[in-house]
């Protein structure tokens, strides 16, 4: 049953969530509106370019805090906020500052914030940790922001005490390949940690990606499977998702954060799925786990059935 506490109320009733040892990732999609317009963007991946989330209300700040403060998240897995564009959320700054001290965080970001009203209203602590990539991880589009702004601003915030690493997806145009190469060696002669992203999804009609599932993204007809997750996937109602092509065309979630009999259990149980060869690129790439060891996905598939699928 949804918990109905208002929310300027105290919620001190819901049980904590511990977090399996398998889980590898727990996310807060604080909002998914973004002020830039990548054409390749992977939240509108299979979405139809509409994503299912429009109409639906956002959660409060309130209501973040007490979905976040019942988290138990183990020394090696933070609370990692994105969205969209994380910090376009009003209460941004009132959940970084209020979500319990023992809740570590990561944040991915475009970086259009204001990056000196950041470091006033942000403890360095909340976004450092011991881990072997950057709290802090800025991505670079070539074409909407300028990558001199974005450099003055990386290294403003390692000035500060905050690590932020810049992560680019490396596209398959070669001038765009060239040129974010190119990108990458001037910052890391800067001191800047620059990693590159693999491309995901359809491109002058070739798939790219390196995926475990045959037939799972950009196939040619819809087929079912049983299918779990290893993630907590907050859409910003505080619909918790299966997997990211769910979030994005907001169907079928799994429960409420803030329901009263949610649990951790909930999000490690095989479901039925009927879009099997629509899913979104994030979910079953092959790519490294919170420790950076290659070879994890986000989710497990069993069962495949559609003979067309593929």
């Amino acid at each position: 049953m949804r918990h109905q506490v208002a929310a300027g109320e105290i919620m001190r009733e819901l049980s904590p969530i511990n977090i399996r040892q398998e889980q590898n990732y727990a996310a807060f999609f604080l909002t998914l509106a973004c002020n830039l317009h990548c054409p390749y963007c992977i939240n509108l991946y299979s979405a139809d370019k509409k994503p299912g989330y429009a109409n639906k209300k956002s959660m409060t700040p309130k209501e973040w805090i007490t979905a976040a403060d019942r988290l138990v998240l183990r020394g090696d897995l933070p609370l990692t906020l994105q969205g969209g564009e994380p910090t376009l959320y009003k209460g941004f700054y009132d959940i970084v500052n209020e979500v319990k001290e023992s809740i570590k965080m990561d944040l991915l970001t475009n970086m259009s914030f204001d990056v000196d009203e950041f470091i006033k209203k942000v403890p360095v602590w909340r976004f450092r940790r011991d881990a072997p990539y950057a709290a802090i991880r800025a991505s670079y589009h070539p074409g909407q922001h300028d990558i001199e702004g974005l450099i003055g601003k990386t290294m403003k915030l390692q000035d500060a005490g905050f690590r932020i690493g810049i992560y680019s997806v490396l596209h398959p145009g070669q001038e765009k390949k060239e040129h974010i190469l190119k990108v990458q060696e001037k910052c890391i002669k800067l001191g800047i940690d620059f990693r590159t992203k693999e491309f995901l999804g359809e491109w002058n009609g070739a798939l790219y990606g390196t995926y475990k599932y045959e037939g799972s993204v950009g196939g040619k007809a819809i087929g079912t499977c049983e299918c779990k997750t290893t993630e907590i996937i907050v859409g910003p109602s505080g619909d918790v998702y299966r997997c990211h092509a769910d979030l994005y065309s907001g169907r079928d979630p799994i429960g409420h954060i803030l329901d009263e009999d949610f649990t951790e259990a909930d999000t490690g149980l095989f479901k039925e799925c009927r879009y099997y060869g629509k899913c979104n690129p994030c979910d079953v790439k092959v790519k490294t786990n919170r420790f950076q060891i290659f070879g994890h996905t986000s989710v497990e598939i069993k069962n495949i059935k559609g003979d067309k699928v593929g």
